[in-house]
Protein backbone atom coordinates (compact mmCIF):
# COMPACT_ATOMS: atom_id res chain seq x y z
CA UNK A 1 0.00 0.00 0.00
CA UNK A 2 1.28 3.57 -0.86
CA UNK A 3 0.19 6.18 1.76
CA UNK A 4 -0.71 9.32 0.55
CA UNK A 5 1.20 11.67 0.06
CA UNK A 6 1.18 15.77 1.21
CA UNK A 7 0.95 17.81 -1.28
CA UNK A 8 3.54 20.43 -2.22
CA UNK A 9 1.60 23.81 -0.79
CA UNK A 10 0.64 20.86 2.34
CA UNK A 11 4.33 20.16 2.85
CA UNK A 12 5.63 24.01 2.31
CA UNK A 13 3.42 24.49 5.55
CA UNK A 14 4.30 21.38 7.26
CA UNK A 15 8.01 22.33 6.92
CA UNK A 16 7.44 26.00 8.07
CA UNK A 17 5.13 25.69 10.90
CA UNK A 18 5.92 22.87 12.18
CA UNK A 19 8.04 22.75 15.66
CA UNK A 20 9.15 19.31 14.55
CA UNK A 21 12.80 17.45 15.37
CA UNK A 22 14.55 16.62 12.25
CA UNK A 23 16.70 13.58 11.75
CA UNK A 24 19.95 13.93 9.54
CA UNK A 25 21.70 10.97 8.64
CA UNK A 26 25.13 10.54 7.39
CA UNK A 27 27.95 8.47 7.39
CA UNK A 28 30.84 7.42 9.69
CA UNK A 29 34.25 6.53 8.73
CA UNK A 30 33.00 2.37 9.14
CA UNK A 31 30.05 2.92 6.73
CA UNK A 32 27.78 2.75 9.45
CA UNK A 33 25.17 6.11 9.67
CA UNK A 34 25.05 8.45 12.41
CA UNK A 35 21.51 9.47 13.06
CA UNK A 36 21.33 13.28 14.68
CA UNK A 37 18.51 14.65 15.64
CA UNK A 38 18.47 18.69 15.39
CA UNK A 39 15.73 21.56 14.86
CA UNK A 40 15.50 23.04 11.19
CA UNK A 41 14.65 25.50 9.22
CA UNK A 42 13.79 25.57 5.19
CA UNK A 43 14.85 28.47 3.09
CA UNK A 44 14.06 29.61 0.06
CA UNK A 45 15.67 27.47 -2.08
CA UNK A 46 13.93 24.22 -0.16
CA UNK A 47 17.21 23.50 1.65
CA UNK A 48 17.33 22.54 5.07
CA UNK A 49 19.71 24.22 7.67
CA UNK A 50 20.76 22.93 10.48
CA UNK A 51 23.13 24.70 13.17
CA UNK A 52 25.61 22.44 15.60
CA UNK A 53 28.35 22.30 16.98
CA UNK A 54 31.57 22.27 14.40
CA UNK A 55 33.12 19.26 16.12
CA UNK A 56 30.10 17.20 15.75
CA UNK A 57 30.14 13.63 13.97
CA UNK A 58 27.44 15.25 11.61
CA UNK A 59 29.84 18.22 10.11
CA UNK A 60 33.29 15.81 10.61
CA UNK A 61 31.72 12.66 8.14
CA UNK A 62 29.67 15.53 5.73
CA UNK A 63 33.13 17.13 5.40
CA UNK A 64 34.64 13.16 4.16
CA UNK A 65 30.84 12.15 2.93
CA UNK A 66 28.79 15.00 1.19
CA UNK A 67 25.70 11.96 0.85
CA UNK A 68 22.91 12.50 3.25
CA UNK A 69 19.09 11.61 4.20
CA UNK A 70 16.85 13.98 6.37
CA UNK A 71 13.73 12.86 7.94
CA UNK A 72 10.98 15.15 9.12
CA UNK A 73 8.32 13.50 10.42
CA UNK A 74 5.04 14.18 13.03
CA UNK A 75 5.15 11.49 15.75
CA UNK A 76 1.53 12.43 16.75
CA UNK A 77 -1.63 11.14 15.28
CA UNK A 78 -2.17 11.74 12.29
CA UNK A 79 1.60 11.05 11.14
CA UNK A 80 2.68 12.76 8.27
CA UNK A 81 6.32 13.52 7.16
CA UNK A 82 8.66 13.55 4.32
CA UNK A 83 11.91 11.76 3.64
CA UNK A 84 14.69 13.41 1.97
CA UNK A 85 17.95 12.14 0.23
CA UNK A 86 20.42 14.39 -0.96
CA UNK A 87 23.57 16.19 -0.20
CA UNK A 88 24.90 18.46 2.67
CA UNK A 89 27.55 20.79 3.18
CA UNK A 90 28.98 21.82 6.17
CA UNK A 91 30.40 24.87 6.72
CA UNK A 92 32.14 26.68 9.72
CA UNK A 93 30.70 30.21 9.29
CA UNK A 94 27.39 29.57 11.62
CA UNK A 95 24.43 32.04 11.39
CA UNK A 96 24.75 35.28 13.70
CA UNK A 97 21.74 36.02 16.34
CA UNK A 98 19.57 37.54 13.99
CA UNK A 99 19.87 35.59 11.07
CA UNK A 100 19.45 32.42 13.98
CA UNK A 101 16.56 34.18 14.72
CA UNK A 102 14.62 34.44 11.66
CA UNK A 103 15.47 30.60 10.95
CA UNK A 104 14.71 29.20 14.20
CA UNK A 105 12.95 31.31 15.90
CA UNK A 106 9.85 29.47 15.66
CA UNK A 107 11.22 27.09 18.27
CA UNK A 108 11.17 29.59 21.09
CA UNK A 109 8.15 31.50 19.45
CA UNK A 110 9.66 35.07 19.51
CA UNK A 111 12.18 36.30 16.78
CA UNK A 112 14.15 38.18 19.71
CA UNK A 113 14.05 35.98 22.49
CA UNK A 114 15.40 33.35 19.69
CA UNK A 115 18.49 36.32 19.11
CA UNK A 116 19.48 36.10 22.69
CA UNK A 117 19.02 32.59 22.80
CA UNK A 118 21.54 32.02 20.30
CA UNK A 119 23.52 34.11 21.83
CA UNK A 120 23.73 32.82 25.24
CA UNK A 121 23.97 29.50 23.72
CA UNK A 122 27.49 30.92 21.65
CA UNK A 123 29.25 32.11 24.33
CA UNK A 124 29.10 29.10 27.17
CA UNK A 125 32.59 28.18 25.71
CA UNK A 126 31.22 24.46 24.41
CA UNK A 127 33.13 24.94 21.06
CA UNK A 128 32.00 26.74 18.13
CA UNK A 129 28.92 26.17 15.63
CA UNK A 130 28.35 25.45 12.38
CA UNK A 131 25.84 24.96 9.57
CA UNK A 132 24.66 22.59 7.54
CA UNK A 133 22.75 22.88 4.64
CA UNK A 134 21.12 20.15 3.62
CA UNK A 135 20.13 19.94 -0.60
CA UNK A 136 17.35 17.53 -1.12
CA UNK A 137 17.56 15.84 -4.26
CA UNK A 138 14.55 13.21 -3.91
CA UNK A 139 11.66 12.80 -1.55
CA UNK A 140 9.06 10.81 -0.02
CA UNK A 141 5.88 12.27 1.66
CA UNK A 142 2.99 11.08 3.59
CA UNK A 143 0.25 11.61 5.25
CA UNK A 144 -2.06 9.60 7.60
CA UNK A 145 -4.93 12.14 7.37
CA UNK A 146 -5.79 11.18 4.67
CA UNK A 147 -6.49 7.34 5.02
CA UNK A 148 -10.35 7.05 4.41
CA UNK A 149 -11.36 5.66 7.83
CA UNK A 150 -13.57 2.29 7.75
Amino acid sequence: MKLPPLMDDELQTFLREGLWVAKIATHNPDGSIRMTPLTYAVDDNGDVLFTTWQDSDAVRNLGRDPRASVLIDKVDEPYAGVHYTGHAQATPEPPDAEEYARHFGRYVGDPAEAAETYKILTSLGLGDRARIRFHPERRVTWDFAKIPQG
